[in-house]
């Protein structure tokens, strides 16, 4: 069992730690691999600080705020890598899933892979 004084020296030490870390913008895996530590543990303290009711209760900052908006609008495409047939093959309908920034979903089904250069340019253009 930790004592009182152990137990609140590790509060501070990785509260401290998840301040830097936040300060950063960085995820805890990346920030722990940086300053050798247990990204684990980190997540394991962060519950026991919250359960104690000692993790900041502070709001997001305007500026914050703005960024994780702009963050949340900007469109993310995924890098595909698009293949020939192999000589003999049966070509194959294309399937692509889309999640859209209003939450609305599309799918569509393209039979040839040269539509999907006209797809993507349609996407790309300004609204």
């Amino acid at each position: 069992m930790m004592t009182k004084e152990a137990r609140e020296a590790r509060w501070a030490f990785w509260l401290q730690h998840w301040r830097e870390c936040e300060a950063a913008g960085e995820g805890m895996a990346a920030y722990a691999r940086q300053h050798e530590l247990d990204a684990d543990e980190g997540y394991r303290w962060k519950r026991i600080l919250r359960r104690a009711q000692r993790w900041p209760q502070t709001q997001p900052s305007v500026a914050v705020a703005t960024a994780v908006a702009a963050r949340k609008s900007v469109a993310r495409f995924a890098r595909v890598r698009i293949t020939a047939p192999r000589h003999g093959a049966a070509s194959l309908p294309v399937r692509l899933q889309l999640l859209l920034v209003n939450g609305r979903r599309a799918e569509l089904m393209l039979e040839d892979v040269g539509e999907l250069a006209r797809v993507l340019s349609l996407l790309e253009q300004p609204g």
